[in-house]
């Protein structure tokens, strides 16, 4: 019985070998940021783009955001909860999004604006965290931190939409450092972030999954908050994705009037999704 334990350990370490050494022949990580859109007139060898846009993100006042770590889209039926995701939202927030054909096919079938801040690619398509919505974005920039064990980067995206108030909406999406003992990774990521809304006055959307698995890293967030004044949108019955005890998927946000948040189950990716309906604040104008 022993023998055949051994075996079946000794395989499995072998097979684990075979996986990771697939998956570095597999991947290339590019030198430059880089943001990939489904705009052909766009460059997509830039970092950041900048455009003139004429129609809100926002219907009437109205706000409805999601995030989802869609897993690589490796689930059944991942397609379908996109498109219930995708008829609910006016912006959708991915994380782990391959651009795979399927996907790519899914997107213009739905005819959605695409913002990908590729992280790396993984046999030849793309990874990293993507914008999906019906209007397309003022500004968008790329960023990446690498993982310091895995080398793989996360990649983050800093956006502005224009709402129908004639504010821009600050959104940042991220998928945040995993692979860590320490806070220093953790910690530069959320420097970029802090930096971003640092300086803008308007709406702010802060969201993605966040691997706030530990105690420190939800300090670090807390952190941040108290620095940016941000609250969370906390969904009423909880059943956002959790590790070690700690949920890890967040939508925060700041001068916004949430209506509600709820983290919605599925079998499509190891992670739920989490959506918040907001209305924008509304702005009386001041007496003379």
């Amino acid at each position: 019985m022993v023998k055949i334990i051994r075996k079946v350990i000794f395989l499995a370490l072998i097979a684990a070998v075979a996986v990771v050494l697939y998956i570095y022949d597999a991947a290339v990580i590019p030198a430059e940021d880089q943001l990939i859109t489904n705009e052909g007139r766009l460059d997509e060898q830039a970092q950041c783009i900048t455009q003139a846009v004429k129609e809100p993100l926002d219907s009437h006042g109205n706000l409805d955001v999601t995030t989802w770590n869609i897993y690589k889209q490796n689930s059944s039926g991942w397609d379908v909860s996109l498109k219930q995701l995708t008829d609910r939202s006016d912006l959708l927030l991915l994380q782990e999004a391959q651009l795979t054909p399927e996907l790519t096919a899914f997107v213009e079938e739905q005819s959605l604006y695409m913002l990908l801040a590729r992280a790396f690619n993984f046999a030849e398509e793309p990874i990293g965290v993507m914008n999906l919505s019906r209007d397309p974005a003022l500004s968008s920039c790329v960023f990446r931190k690498a993982e310091p064990y895995i080398n793989f980067p996360k990649s983050m995206l800093v956006s502005y939409y224009l709402l129908s108030d004639d504010s821009q909406l600050l959104v940042v999406n991220i998928h945040s450092i995993n692979f860590t003992f320490g806070l220093e990774e953790y910690l530069a990521q959320l420097e970029v972030v802090k930096a971003a809304m640092k300086d803008h006055t308007g709406p702010i959307i802060f969201a993605g999954d966040m691997n706030t698995w530990s105690d420190k890293r939800t300090v670090a967030i807390e952190d941040l908050l108290k620095a940016t004044g941000l609250v969370e949108a906390v969904p009423i019955d909880d059943s956002r994705t959790t590790f070690f005890g700690h949920r890890l998927d967040h939508i925060y946000y700041r001068n916004l009037e949430l209506v509600k948040a709820e983290s919605i189950i599925t079998s499509s990716s190891d992670h739920n999704p989490v959506k918040a309906y907001f209305r924008l604040e509304k702005k009386y104008p001041t007496k003379p």
